[in-house]
């Protein structure tokens, strides 16, 4: 899984899990308030059909006393406002026992609908008055029938406590779950990703003071972490090989040294030989003879070493060849990794950028809260203005006072609800804030990083450079060997020449001096370029023993 894809599964998981709780709190309020609302309608209906059974018992006595139209009137509108409330009320009972209470009212209803009617047509004032106290029964009815539904409602009450306790329940375990979760799972995958980058660091800090013997980071993703730690191992095993071939090119270099200045030594001693015999030639024929047999042989000797010498030189030139590929190899591995660091860099910074949308987020998850607290708010208001005008209503507005208190003590708990709920929240905003310190730490860590990936770099053209000096020193010392072999060759000529020719020996004594005047000054420039040598090669050494393989 790649770091954007972490990334984005840390920043939507808790942001899914927040607005699935919130929905879930949502649909369980609007059942409770859908189931709460048909009961308290009921309630309404039922007190209002004994307001009109009240006045419809009122309004029959005062015309049992005072046969007028208006009183007339008022018979005929209890009448009707009665039969129209109990048709209302009529779906909103669920139980037997309310709808065999609201048959019998019914009933009773039409009896005194139909009697009133008639004694009112007849002007039966007697009749009128029976009507008036059979009322009484109806509205005995009708207070049963009201005791039964507050009997309900106040089971339902005590279901709906148990519901709301419930869902807060819930709500407080959801969120906690949440909280951990997302605590647990930012941890995670912020250890997977600093973990590596941190070993990776501290290793490209400890071969950067020179120790290669460093411990490999296993890296268990599969992400650009992993890409970078694969590249940072091929990187160090890559400069194990070159500071090894390296060290034992430098060996090879001193030893090739210190042989052509023995070489050189010998040849020197060669040529103070062949100077002795031409002082001596002077002496004799003979003596001439044998010096100049004696100085073949030593200018064969001086050919084969200088030929040995020569070999050394170019195999000293193949390694130095050799270890200047090996070190381009380690300076293009260095920059691979420079890259990688870049990589990673973009990375984190994609990720600090992701935690400050998560942050946001959980801003508008805080504002939306607000915006549920003062809706609960409303709503308590609400309840409080019912309160106040079931309380001008007196007697009637009793049951709907007791339904406002229940709203507003449901607003309550809601709004406390809330009240926690955005608590939870604002500490999951604080710790988005520690994550983003963290990330911000990983950014500083990676940028070390790139500053050592530079350092090595650098190192590597330093390396690169004294290789190129090494391999024009050995190109010299090359160059010398030719002339060197060259010059011994004509020694060996003039020694054969005098082997043959005794008689001209003394006068070509002279050649013969000058000859061995300029090889010496020859095998001088061979010392002092092997000096040079053992210098380089010595430099080297010292260069690649900061090196711990």
């Amino acid at each position: 899984m790649k770091l954007k894809q972490k990334i984005l599964m840390i920043s939507i998981i808790p942001l899914l899990l927040s607005a699935c709780i919130i929905a879930y709190n949502i649909i369980q309020l609007t059942a409770l308030k859908s189931s709460t609302e048909e009961i308290v309608e009921a309630l309404v209906k039922v007190e209002e059909l004994n307001s009109s059974s009240k006045s419809l018992q009122k309004s029959l006595s005062v015309y049992s006393l005072n046969i007028s139209e208006s009183n007339k009137n008022d018979i005929e509108v209890d009448l009707a406002s009665t039969k129209s409330i109990n048709d209302q009320l009529t779906p909103s009972l669920t139980t037997t026992d309310q709808k065999q209470l609201n048959t019998s009212i019914a009933k009773k209803y039409e009896e005194i609908l139909s009697y009133s009617n008639q004694a009112i047509s007849e002007q039966n004032l007697a009749e009128i008055k029976r009507q008036s106290t059979r009322t009484k029964g109806l509205i005995n009815d009708v207070i049963r029938l009201k005791r039964n539904i507050t009997a309900e409602y106040s089971i339902m009450q005590s279901n709906l406590q148990n519901k709301i306790d419930g869902i807060i329940y819930i709500s407080i375990i959801l969120v906690v779950l949440l909280l951990v979760g997302s605590i647990t799972l930012v941890i995670f995958f912020t250890n997977r990703i600093v973990r590596p980058i941190r070993d990776i660091t501290k290793n490209a800090e400890e071969i950067a003071n020179g120790n290669l013997a460093v411990d490999i980071v296993q890296v268990k993703t599969r992400d650009e972490v992993a890409t970078l730690q694969k590249s940072f191992e091929q990187m160090t095993l890559n400069l194990r090989e070159v500071i090894t071939h390296v060290s034992d090119s430098s060996n090879q270099v001193a030893a090739s040294a210190e042989e052509l200045m023995a070489s050189a030594d010998e040849t020197m001693k060669g040529t103070e030989l062949i100077s002795t015999s031409i002082q001596q030639v002077s002496e004799g024929a003979e003596h001439q003879t044998n010096m100049a047999k004696e100085s073949a042989r030593s200018a064969e000797e001086s050919s084969n070493a200088i030929t040995l010498i020569a070999e050394k030189a170019k195999d000293t030139m193949d390694i130095t060849i050799t270890t200047n590929e090996k070190t381009m190899q380690g300076s293009a591995f260095v920059q691979d990794t420079v890259a990688q660091m870049k990589l990673i860099n973009d990375a984190v910074l994609e990720t600090d950028q992701a935690l400050v949308t998560l942050n946001e987020r959980s801003k508008e998850i805080v504002n939306i809260l607000k915006l549920i607290t003062d809706i609960a708010d409303q709503t308590n208001l609400l309840a409080l203005n019912a309160a106040i005008e079931a309380a001008r209503a007196g007697e009637a507005g009793k049951g709907f006072a007791v339904v406002a208190d229940e709203v507003r003590k449901l607003s309550e708990q809601t709004r406390k609800s809330v009240s926690d709920i955005s608590d939870i929240a604002t500490e999951i905003e604080k710790d988005t804030k520690q994550t983003v310190t963290s990330i911000n730490g990983v950014k500083e860590k990676v940028d070390s990083g790139l500053t050592i990936a530079h350092h090595t770099e650098e190192t590597f053209q330093d390396i690169l450079t004294s290789v190129g000096q090494v391999k024009e020193q050995v190109g010299d010392i090359s160059s010398i060997t030719n002339n060197i072999h060259n010059i011994v060759k004509d020694v060996a000529t003039h020694a054969n020449n005098m082997s043959t020719v005794a008689s001209d020996t003394f006068d070509s004594s002279s050649s013969v001096a000058a000859a061995s005047e300029e090889q010496l000054a020859s095998m001088e420039e061979v010392t002092a370029a092997a000096v040079s040598l053992a210098n380089l090669a010595e430099d080297l050494q010292v260069r690649v023993s900061k090196f711990n393989i």
